[in-house]
């Protein structure tokens, strides 16, 4: 009979259910292991081979306890040292005779076993496969083995004890650092999504000339992208709960790939609306499901750090995208480039599809639990958008999450009418800078650069200094670079002022979704985020329409940037005050309590 640890002590259990063990999800047996084991198939999960590098690339440590089920033993919600000490204060005076004297790996055994039954109970978990007597002996095992998973976390051997400044600084520490192998596959998939967006970015304006469309019904076209965005994220949300993310991370691409297809046969402003539509749709359901593998996948202690490389990542291939797309378009045409942006879509879903893992989890499982699920009904789509929706009120009532949302509909404001609509056609303006789609595609590739470069840094900083800093931070430098922008008289002053507004946005790419995500709990966490983006596709659908609209009116981009800049900067001061006032309203009710 085979062991999955060495330091587990040998029970005598059939071997069938050893060998349900060692194939169990999370801890299934390393490729170099495998052969001891006949190659299984289990709710639609491949074993591992030493022929999939990529599935190698992505496994699990089997000897250590998978970081999203301690968290999960344990109740981490903060994620702070005092919530950890608390756990492991509760551990020790529970299962240890003495207060003071540590715990030791049986004792953390005894722990899980007790753990694992009211987690099953939390969850209404599925009811088990096999007979009571099988299932009992497979809980006891199972406890045994993730006991010693979760103490090969701690010690490099079965003695002593763990005392509790160990116990807190190791979690922590797991907390803090980045699922590099979860993280690894989504961000080369947005590398590639991001060189495809950036390959697109210097063809509009000239497609804007080709048509013959005013910067009014130009920032129509951007508008239509934020309404159907914002059409399609309660949708999304709904579904993404539902199905999972992956699905959403492969099929949304061919909507995208339709919308972005489509433009290179767009003659008219009717069908150039149209497939500003198709394109938001499919964003909607892309963004969400990357935002929600994210924060899967990460804690509060490490949330803007993990959106770092997936939004570095996107930023490169923005980077790159546009140097391509701009000498694309001078060499091969417009329509051309736009046929290929499509079909390599069509590429990115099938790259998704091999790379990508499910990260969702409706339980935890265990290896005694049927393939059926719970037996409850599932809820119907209506149930669930009716659901959803009953959540948004709750969630608006907190002050928190209110005015993150007030603030990022402002922000969106004033990005979508000055850097989607009005600064493409500041820099092709034949009575100005009159750039051609190669030198557009330097300017945003400069900007992609430097939120590339900055990404990782301002994220670090985020997560030690606070979520709020950094939102006001970044409006407050892209306000600046916004309202400094038509003063500028030579490349060299656009230079630096396109490289401040960029490192604005490398703040703002991770700082207002991790600051969401950490106010809520799991099962509200996708309608936060889903309410957060509809706040900012309804500043996005403003902002483009109206800061064209006041193009046309005023006959003056310099003036329709400026207001932009005025908008954003009195959002800024108004949302460091409602901050400020909520902490000092915190404070009064600690000192009263």
């Amino acid at each position: 009979m085979w062991r999955l640890h060495s330091s587990s002590s040998l029970r005598r259990i059939p071997p069938r259910l050893q060998q349900h063990l060692h194939n169990f999800g999370p801890y299934r047996t390393s490729a170099y292991h495998i052969s001891e084991f006949p190659t299984t198939r289990r709710r639609g999960r491949r074993s591992f081979s030493s022929s999939n590098w990529l599935e190698e690339l992505v496994m699990d440590n089997p000897n250590k306890i998978d970081p999203r089920r301690l968290y999960k033993y344990l109740r981490l919600e903060t994620f702070q040292a005092d919530e950890i000490r608390d756990q492991f204060q509760m551990i020790e005076a529970k299962y240890s005779s003495e207060s003071g004297a540590g715990i030791s790996q049986s004792q953390i055994q005894d722990f899980l076993l007790d753990r694992i039954g009211e987690i099953e109970n939390e969850d209404a978990s599925p009811e088990s496969k096999y007979d009571e007597d099988e299932t009992l002996s497979l809980r006891e095992k199972f406890a045994e083995d993730e006991a010693s998973r979760m103490w090969n976390l701690f010690k490099s051997d079965e003695k002593g004890v763990l005392m509790e400044n160990e116990f807190v600084d190791v979690v922590e520490e797991r907390a803090r650092s980045l699922d590099r192998k979860r993280v690894l596959p989504l961000t080369l998939s947005m590398l590639l999504v991001g060189a495809s967006v950036g390959v697109v970015t210097p063809a509009m304006p000239f497609v804007v000339q080709n048509i013959g469309l005013t910067a009014g019904e130009y920032g129509l076209v951007v508008s239509a992208f934020a309404l159907a965005k914002m059409t399609g994220n309660i949708p999304s949300a709904v579904l993404v709960e539902r199905h999972g993310r992956k699905p959403y991370l492969v099929y949304t691409m061919a909507m995208t790939a339709l919308g972005v297809g489509g433009i290179g046969l767009a003659n008219s402003f009717e069908q150039l609306y149209l497939c500003r539509l198709f394109t938001g749709l499919g964003v909607a359901g892309l963004s969400t499901a990357v935002t929600m593998t994210v924060t899967d996948i990460s804690t509060p202690l490490n949330r803007a750090s993990t959106f770092a490389p997936i939004m570095s990542a996107f930023s490169a291939g923005t980077a790159l995208g546009p140097a391509i797309g701009g000498f694309s378009i001078d060499y091969m045409g417009i329509s051309p480039t736009f046929y290929a942006v499509g079909v390599s879509y069509i590429g990115l879903a099938a790259v998704n599809h091999m790379l990508l893992k499910e990260t969702k989890q409706l339980h935890m499982e265990f290896p005694w639990h049927s393939d059926e699920g719970n037996g409850e009904p599932k809820a119907t789509i209506r149930d669930s958008f009716e659901s959803a929706l009953g959540q948004w009120a709750p969630l608006l009532s907190q002050p928190d999450i209110r005015n993150v949302c007030i603030m990022n509909g402002f922000y969106w404001i004033a990005l979508a009418g000055s850097q989607m609509t009005l600064l493409p056609l500041i820099l092709t303006n034949p009575d100005g800078l009159a750039m051609t789609a190669t030198n557009v595609g330097q300017v945003y590739m400069g900007m992609s650069i430097v939120q590339v470069l900055g990404n990782p840094v301002l994220a670090k900083m985020v997560d030690k200094v606070g979520k709020v800093p950094g939102i006001l931070g970044g409006c407050t430098l892209i306000s600046t670079a916004m309202g400094t922008l038509p003063m500028c008289t030579d490349t060299y002053q656009l230079a630096g002022i396109l490289g401040i507004w960029a490192t604005g946005s490398a703040l703002l790419s991770t700082s207002p979704l991790a600051f969401i995500s950490d106010k809520v709990v799991d099962q509200n966490r996708a309608q936060a985020i889903a309410l957060l983006r509809t706040s900012g596709d309804v500043g996005f659908l403003i902002g483009a329409s109206s800061m064209g609209a006041l193009a046309d009116w005023t006959s003056s981009l310099d003036l329709a940037m400026q207001s932009s800049a005025g908008i954003l900067l009195t959002a800024t001061g108004w949302f460091a005050v409602r901050n400020w006032l909520n902490l000092q309203l915190e404070k009064e009710k600690e000192h009263s309590a």
